[in-house]
């Protein structure tokens, strides 16, 4: 039976506005890693990307207006070439500025980070260069307004607009092509400190060993604690259950391991608690400071 000082941990990992697992909606796009970490986008819809198209719209209308005027000092004058010269130098502009927006700033361009929106590969890792290239050399189809007879057209990006409704993950001709999706950057203002380390005791020293964790792993901690405000009850445990374990051994910890399958989230938070700079005593802050081989050596030595 868990002690109720466990299970007081436990409640207060647990965010305030968790919900159940399955109340996940079809936007959610979920990922699950090689190393079996589950990763969940939330898609972004259409009226955001409308909306970050109109944005990157008067941008490239800018630039257009920028590359006329300057290739006037040089004798070009955009305004006397002919229409189809017109739409192969809108092309290579257009297809410019998504390319290298998208291809070398992680997958934003002025519109959607305006919007707050992102372009990653379908496997949840930044795009490159290359699926950047080829998302956007499929642009030309998805705005082309093809006509279905007579005087009925789907309009100007019509048919990108017709295949995100098909797909069922708004992913336009341009996404299927280059295997990448649009989600939606989420947003958590969460404290600097972590609020539940005045309510968390920190581990017993004659229930761990010498090991301290280095500050990589102690930020890695730490981030597990922040998302535990956009993470429900369950799944924020099963996120923490791996680290929890390496944690577990790594430390020697000696206290209940059926505790730490139980309420991992509780317990990393504990070794949290345990080697944060501001909460651990002279001893602890010392080791911590230094690097892991020189923390165990100096710990053996005092022991």
């Amino acid at each position: 039976m868990a002690s109720p000082k466990w299970r007081d941990y436990a409640q207060v990992m647990a965010p305030s506005n968790a919900v159940a697992p399955n109340s996940e909606t079809t936007l959610d796009h979920v990922v699950v890693t090689p190393e079996n970490v589950v990763l969940t986008f939330q898609l972004a819809g259409p009226g955001s990307r409308l909306g970050a198209f109109l944005m990157d719209l008067l941008v490239r209308i800018g630039l257009f207006a920028i590359v006329s005027l300057v290739a006037v000092p040089f004798g070009l004058n955009l305004a006397a070439l002919r229409f189809a010269t017109l739409l192969v130098l809108y092309f290579l502009l257009d297809w410019l500025y998504f390319t290298l927006c998208e291809g070398f700033f992680r997958g934003q361009t002025p519109g959607k980070k305006m919007f707050g929106l992102r372009v990653i590969h379908e496997a949840g890792y930044p795009i490159s260069p290359w699926e950047a290239t080829v998302r956007n050399f499929v642009r030309a189809m998805d705005a082309a307004p093809y006509l279905l007879g007579g005087r009925l057209s789907l309009g100007v990006y019509g048919v990108a607009w017709l295949t995100m409704l098909v797909t069922g993950r708004f992913r336009r001709l341009g996404d299927l092509a280059g295997q990448t999706i649009v989600v939606q950057e989420r947003t958590v203002k969460v404290p600097r400190e972590p609020i539940i380390l005045s309510k968390i005791e920190p581990l017993a020293k004659a229930d761990i060993g010498h090991w301290v964790p280095p500050s990589s792993t102690m930020a890695l901690i730490e981030e597990f604690l922040e998302r535990r405000l956009v993470l429900d009850y369950r799944r924020g445990h099963a996120l923490c259950r791996d680290l929890a374990r390496v944690l577990s051994r790594r430390l020697d910890y000696r206290g209940s391991q059926d505790l730490v399958e139980r309420y991992p989230m509780a317990f990393v938070a504990r070794v949290y608690a345990t080697f944060h700079p501001v909460e651990a005593d002279d001893d602890w802050r010392e080791t911590a400071e230094a690097s892991p081989d020189q923390a165990v050596a100096k710990m053996g030595a005092r022991g």
